[in-house]
């Protein structure tokens, strides 16, 4: 149970829809859909070396209420960056949700 006096993290939820026009080429645009309260759990930082680049790959866990716009295609803005969804794992006896993320390398 997701209690309220625990959600302290404000979440911004946009849902991305992609258009192809006339010409074949594709657009993606972002729609903001709503701001939720979360609890932040936990997160998994991992440093991956690739052609001798450092990636820094930062995985971040929140439990929220039941949301239905949430999705698996969903961008989420926390603290003016970028995630994208990983997973999303549903309770919905308790109402409640936990989404795993992971931030878009800009």
């Amino acid at each position: 149970m997701v209690f309220a006096g625990k959600l302290t993290e404000t979440l911004s939820i946009y849902r991305v829809t992609e258009e192809q026009g006339k010409t074949g080429y594709k657009h993606t645009t972002e729609t903001f859909v709503c701001d939720v309260l979360a609890e932040r759990l936990k997160n998994k930082e991992n440093l991956v070396i690739d052609a001798e680049e450092i990636f820094h790959d930062l995985e971040l866990g929140f439990r929220l209420r039941n949301r239905k716009e949430l999705t698996e295609t969903s961008i989420v803005k926390y603290n003016s960056d970028r995630f994208r969804v990983t997973s999303i794992d549903r309770f919905p006896r308790e109402n409640e949700m936990v989404v795993k993320m992971v931030k878009i390398n800009e």
